[in-house]
């Protein structure tokens, strides 16, 4: 199967999936777009978009993607490379004189889009990400910039958002024009999303998912938060947008495609630049997160907002992206987009066997999520084969290759483990077909619809 294809097969068992981790988080709701190059392959919405009202929240809702700013940014410094009016190794105070007899004049274009200035995070007085008074105007910013640096420059990667708010004023000042009007004009207006946009406009506040506060005990309700406005840090953290048009947006960015950049901003931009070993090994470009999954190089954004937690990744080579938005702090964006890719990648690289399923079996007939009194389990048809996997967490942890010996007969790879390897799952039916249990290993499974009716669950 083409990776396509795969992914069109897969998208109702990733919702099914997906949902059943959003229920165990307690996260509100989730949206989720991946697209194949151009081609939107998967797409869909899970939970609520305001736990106050219990809105339904859809794939047209909009989201705080934050972080996802210094892509567009960065992309929008390479535009302006390429056309001679910037260079990298321009020092900020050339187009901001406001930054005069401070260390922030002499901050590259580079440094500061690689993290790599020094420079402090958010200020000397950040509690705006926590909605105790509104974000920093220009001014504030400048003020908070021209404190001496944190590190030297070219020492450690030091994550900055005031290094991204610097960018946009340079923005603004080599192109004269706003930085929303240079990302409507440039990036996204020439791409033709309506979805994604530098700072949500008051006028489409009801479209947004309400963002939700983050839990400490298992008994706390989540709060509605305030919607907030990013004042001058639209570059570093601003943007608002859709799961469908932010992968629009990352489709431009893989080799090959047209649109926004040349071939050679792009490979600098996803090109790793800094080393990030905690807490488990990244690294960053130029404006872009570089992750290695399943012997792929990722580059996306993940961000973090006042209510959203959103992650998104590219695979500049094959095309695919990937974009899980949730509603709400603590949501596990990042870890849901990975593990998305994960499972696409199982049921895309099918292993060779020494074993064939039984001819003429409709895998289906064995698919769903089954349960004991130790926790679920789900059969799949992942791409043209069955296997067995836990419907949370990595699934190449989880996930065995099963084989159809007969209609009613699944059995395991012969390999090493704990749990009752190699034995058969031997499925009861009734009459209708349906499968009413499963024994393995001397155990029975239900479907977990019977088996809640069962334990009075319901």
């Amino acid at each position: 199967m083409t990776l396509l294809s795969t992914v069109r097969s897969l998208a109702p068992y990733l919702a099914n999936w997906l949902d059943h981790q959003r229920d165990m988080a307690q996260v509100p709701g989730v949206q989720v777009a991946v697209r194949v190059g151009d081609e939107l392959a998967a797409s869909f919405a899970l939970g609520t978009a305001n736990v106050k009202t219990g809105e339904a929240l859809t794939t047209a809702h909009l989201f705080r993607i934050a972080s996802h700013s210094k892509t567009f940014t960065a992309t929008a410094i390479f535009q302006l490379i390429e056309v001679g009016q910037l260079r990298l190794d321009d020092p900020a105070g050339q187009y901001l004189p406001e930054l005069a007899r401070s260390a922030a004049a002499r901050f590259t274009v580079r440094e500061l889009l690689g993290h790599q200035s020094g420079i402090n995070r958010d200020g000397a007085d950040s509690d705006y990400w926590q909605q105790e008074f509104d974000f920093p105007d220009r001014a504030r910013v400048i003020e908070f910039c021209r404190a001496e640096p944190v590190f030297d420059a070219n020492r450690y990667f030091k994550y900055s958002n005031m290094g991204y708010s610097l960018l946009g004023f340079i923005i603004e000042a080599v192109s004269g024009q706003s930085f929303e009007d240079y990302v409507a004009a440039h990036i996204t207006g020439p791409l033709g999303l309506s979805n994604l946009g530098t700072e949500l406009p008051a006028t489409r506040q009801g479209e947004l998912a309400t963002g939700h506060s983050a839990r400490f005990a298992s008994q706390d309700q989540r709060r509605p938060l305030p919607s907030t406005h990013t004042g001058a840090m639209a570059a570093a953290t601003g943007f608002y947008g859709t799961a469908e048009d932010v992968t629009a947006y990352l489709a431009r960015h893989a080799l090959g495609q047209p649109g926004l950049l040349s071939e050679p901003s792009k490979r600098l931009m996803q090109r790793k630049e800094s080393e990030v070993p905690r807490p488990f090994p990244r690294w960053y470009g130029l404006g872009f997160i570089l992750q290695d999954v399943g012997g792929r190089t990722l580059v996306g954004h993940s961000g973090g907002f006042p209510g959203h937690i959103t992650q998104s990744w590219l695979d500049p080579k094959t095309g695919l992206s990937v974009s899980v938005l949730t509603n709400c702090l603590g949501g596990p964006a990042s870890e849901w987009a990975t593990n998305i890719i994960k499972l696409i990648d199982l049921a895309q690289k099918s292993p060779a066997r020494e074993k064939q399923d039984a001819p003429d079996t409709d895998l289906d007939t064995f698919t769903g999520r089954y349960a004991t009194d130790w926790g679920a389990f789900d059969i799949v048809n992942l791409g043209g084969r069955l296997v067995e996997l836990y419907p949370g967490g990595d699934p190449s942890m989880t996930l065995s290759e099963l084989t159809v010996q007969d209609a009613d007969t699944l059995l395991p790879e012969a390999e090493a483990g704990f749990g009752s390897v190699g034995e058969p799952l031997l499925f009861k039916r009734g009459p209708d077909g349906k499968t009413e249990t499963i024994r393995s290993g001397g155990g029975q499974a239900w479907p977990l619809a019977q088996y809640r009716k069962m334990r009075g669950l319901d």
